[in-house]
This record gives C-alpha cells, structure tokens and sequence, in this order.
C-alpha cells in the first residue's frame, strides 16, 4: 500500500503518481545514469519512460537492459522525429496524473520528485507547474563552479514574465514537474521548434496554471560539446531568431502592443544581420523565412526588404560612429591623461 505526503493546507500526493519522461537521441555515455538517478528516487515514480527518437547508437541496447533490471523503466523506440516529438511520445504513453521530464544528460538529486511533490502538495489548486534550482555539471559528474544559474523566485501568475520579460522557468525541462491536466490544456510540444520549445510551452503552461517551485537545488544539468544549447549556437544564432519569431507569434496580439519588446526584435535581428550585410542572399533568405511564417508579427517586423536594408544601413552607420569615436578617443587618451 503507497503512503501519502500531506501538506500544510492537508492536500495529499500519493506515492507512484508520477511518470518521468525521459527523450533520448545518440545518449548512450549519460543514459545509464539519468535513469538509474529517477528510479532512485525517495519518492519512487510510477513509470520511468526511456523514449528513444530513433537513436542509432547503443541508446536501444542500454535502454532495454535497464528495463529488463528496473522494474518501473520501459523502453519506447520512436521514429527519428525530435526532441519535442520524443517527449509527446512519452506524454501520449504515460497515465499518471503527474508527468516529469528529464532529459537524458541530466541527473535528480535523490529527493527531487520528494521535495516537488509536497510543494504540490502544500499548494492551491492553481498551481500546476512546480520547478526547482540546479546546478551545472561536466562530462565527468564534477559541478561546474561559476557557472551562471537562474535561480527561481516567482510563484503564482507568471505568463506575463515568461513571454515579455524573458524569465527563465529553470536551466533545462529537467527540474519541471506538471499536472496532468494541465499539460492536457496547453497541448503537447511544438515539435516544429529545435529551439525554444521547453519556453514555448512554460509560455502555454503559463496561460492555465499557477507556477511555484522548490529552492533548493535538485537537478544537475551537464554541460557538453553535445549540449543542444551550445551546439554551433554562432552560427545558427539566426536560426534560433527565427523560431523565438515563430514561438511569440502564438501570442502576437499581446506582443504587438508592447512597442518596446517589438523594438527589441527588430534591433536584434539587425544586429545578427549586420555582419553579413555583404551577403545579400543571407540577407534575403533572413527576409523571406521571416514571411514565411505568415503572422503578422513577423511581417511586421519588417515589412519591406527595403525597410529591411534601410534599418541595416542606418544600424551600420551607427555603428560604425560609434567605433570611429572609440577609435579617436583611445588615440587622444594619452593626452586627455
């Protein structure tokens, strides 16, 4: 018979009511330990599902050893469809009224699910999102030190600042725990994003329910050459533009009329457009997969290819002041001192 946690406002979270999800794809080095670190949990979940996005390296033979060892751990071989697709396989799969994820690079503290859980527990109905601190770690387990962490401190009603003001929910899904049903209001995940899709869905998550967490650290998030976050992020930083375009466009009539978060779209996309100003293609493709989308945010954006080239002309122009005064002012500091 599973025992139950009770919370100061005498809800109650049973034992086994959670399942984890867990995407992976070519995760064979760092499998073994995520999972093993979720079956081991002081507050054991219900199921543990290895969803394999058609991985082509040792993913499948290690997942299917850990399920044939750990009694609550299966293996779902996906088609090769995603991140995003691997976690909706996982979610379409699961039955428990708790879903947490856990990307298969990370590590849980012991008590993380524990500690979660009688957040939840202690809390409102409104609360459906619990998250949590973390920490970053290397290839080898070691904790980075000195590696930047956003550390939460916003609870309730947080949609405004997830969407217009950039607050970061947690390092990585990892630390995320969500109500079933809630999840069931805001749709799976958007498994056109490769970037952006864990925000896009705090967003969503966001617009049905309240957010709390617990402070202490209870995920590990590793830092690799393989992190998706840092993988080729220089070059494909216009990419990335592109999908944070598309994953606001879901909520254009809020961000419309905030001139200022528009103006800040607009001067960053000139700024990543400017050093390839002398790549018109670059700069045309930029143009065209912007309309493509079809909102009218991202055509608002910038509505002409010449309001495109002109605004890029008039940022170069700045700029370009700008390092001339620099320049003149670093020649005459001698005399200036």
């Amino acid at each position: 018979m599973c025992s139950d946690f009770v919370g100061s406002k005498g809800a109650s979270v049973k034992h086994r009511e959670v399942d984890v999800v867990i995407p992976v794809y070519n995760g064979a080095r760092f499998l073994a330990e995520a999972v093993r670190s979720a079956a081991e949990q002081t507050l054991p979940p219900a199921r543990i599902l290895i969803c394999d996005d058609g991985s082509t390296d040792d993913t499948p033979l290690i997942a299917q050893r850990l399920a044939a060892d750990i009694a609550n751990v299966e293996h779902l071989r996906l088609p090769h469809g995603g991140e995003s697709a691997a976690r909706n396989g996982g979610i379409t799969a699961s039955t428990a009224p708790y879903i947490a994820f856990l990307d298969a690079d990370d590590v849980w503290m012991p008590r993380k699910l524990e500690a979660q859980m009688a957040v939840f527990a202690s809390a409102n109905e409104n609360v459906g999102i619990v998250h949590s601190a973390y920490e970053h770690i290397d290839e080898r387990g070691a904790i980075i030190e000195g590696e930047w962490v956003f550390q939460p401190r916003l609870k309730g009603d947080i949609f405004r600042q997830i969407l217009l003001e950039n607050y970061v929910v947690s390092g990585s899904a990892s630390s995320v725990v969500v109500k079933r049903n809630v999840l069931d209001k805001a749709g799976r995940f958007d498994e056109r994003l490769f970037y952006g899709a864990d925000r896009d869905m705090w967003i969503r998550l966001a617009a049905f329910a309240h957010f709390d967490y617990a402070p202490e650290p209870l995920v590990r998030i590793r830092v690799h050459g393989n992190s998706v976050q840092r993988f080729k992020a220089k070059e494909r930083a216009i990419d990335f533009y592109l999908q944070r375009v598309l994953m606001l466009s879901k909520w254009e009539n809020i961000v419309l009329s905030e001139p200022e978060v528009c103006a800040e779209l607009r001067r960053r996309a000139l700024l990543l457009l400017l050093p390839r100003i002398r790549e018109p293609k670059r700069i045309d493709a930029f143009y065209k997969a912007l309309h493509a989308q079809g909102s009218v945010l991202a055509r608002s954006l910038f509505p002409s290819r010449g309001d495109l080239w002109l605004s890029l002309l008039q940022t170069l122009g700045r700029y370009g002041a700008w390092r001339l005064r620099r320049h003149i002012l670093n020649e005459r500091r001698p005399f200036l001192e």
